[in-house]
């Protein structure tokens, strides 16, 4: 087993317990909470899963990118929201109930989704991954919707252990999610020398730019909520972007890691002065 394949796993194990402890605080009714209007549910998951991959297929369509960049950018774009994400959706003034029923709803829309895009990007760039789309399903269904269904099940079963549950699975996982991505700065930093001079540093950074963009324009009149909605929608699975894009071309993989990790470099800085903007508009209002 080679660095790369224990830097994605232990990245991957990371989300998975983060995704549980959002199944274990989740109710079921909270994805009601986002039907209850259901144009501003549909513009949410339209920033999300149509503007984003059609964003990225254009740069990467017109962009010469080196071999490996285009598939993790790609693979990213096809990618669910990043689970830690919550948190960032209440620093910038979003509602309890709206940031939980989106990231059900979104995670719920993702498993069906994804596959469709994977065979979208194959049609359109002859990118063939050895997964395919119902492998795919499997990997979101292990990954996100099972610990997201256990979560909830342990929830309604023993409703006065899940908060304690929720708290260690999600530092556990936010553990090791940081273990894996200083291991892999630490064991990826030529390769990440290699692709930032080619346009991989910008492209990224425009990835999380036009996220943050589109989710704060279709968001919905809330400032919290759209604040949430722009933050949501530039933070993307890195789980799930690796291991799509490394099976897409699995001899390009440091290329590919370089790149997810220069991706979360990026949504972890331009993020910054967007929050700091949103709460203090959140503040007067």
């Amino acid at each position: 087993m080679d660095f790369t394949t224990i830097v994605k796993l232990g990245i991957a194990l990371g989300v998975v317990l983060i995704v549980l402890a959002i199944g274990l605080r989740a109710r079921p009714v909270d994805p009601m909470l986002v039907l209850r209007e259901p144009w501003l549910a549909a513009r949410a998951m339209a920033a999300m899963f149509v503007v984003m991959p059609l964003f990225v297929l254009l740069l990467v369509g017109f962009v010469p990118f080196r071999p490996g960049v285009g598939a993790a950018l790609l693979g990213l774009a096809v990618s669910p929201m990043l689970p830690p994400w919550t948190k960032q959706g209440l620093a910038v003034g979003g509602q309890g109930d709206y940031i939980l029923g989106l990231q059900v709803l979104a995670t719920c829309v993702s498993i069906v989704v994804v596959p469709g895009m994977v065979w979208l990007v194959h049609q359109v760039f002859a990118v063939a991954t050895p997964l395919g789309p119902w492998a795919v399903e499997l990997v979101l269904l292990v990954t996100v919707g099972a610990p997201l269904a256990t979560g909830i099940g342990i929830a309604r079963l023993w409703p006065g252990a899940a908060p304690r549950i929720a708290a260690l699975s999600d530092r556990v996982g936010l553990v090791m999610v940081l273990i894996g991505v200083a291991a892999a700065l630490l064991g990826s930093a030529r390769a990440i020398v290699d692709v930032v001079g080619q346009g991989t540093l910008l492209a990224t950074a425009a990835f999380v730019g036009v996220g943050l963009l589109a989710g704060h324009a279709l968001g919905g009149p809330d400032p919290g909520n759209r604040g949430a909605l722009a933050t949501a929608t530039a933070a993307r699975h890195p789980g799930v972007g690796l291991v799509l894009a490394s099976s897409a071309v699995p001899a390009s993989q440091p290329a590919v890691l370089a790149t997810v990790l220069l991706y979360l470099f990026a949504s972890l800085v331009l993020t910054i002065p967007y929050q700091r903007w949103r709460r203090k508009v959140v503040s007067k209002a």
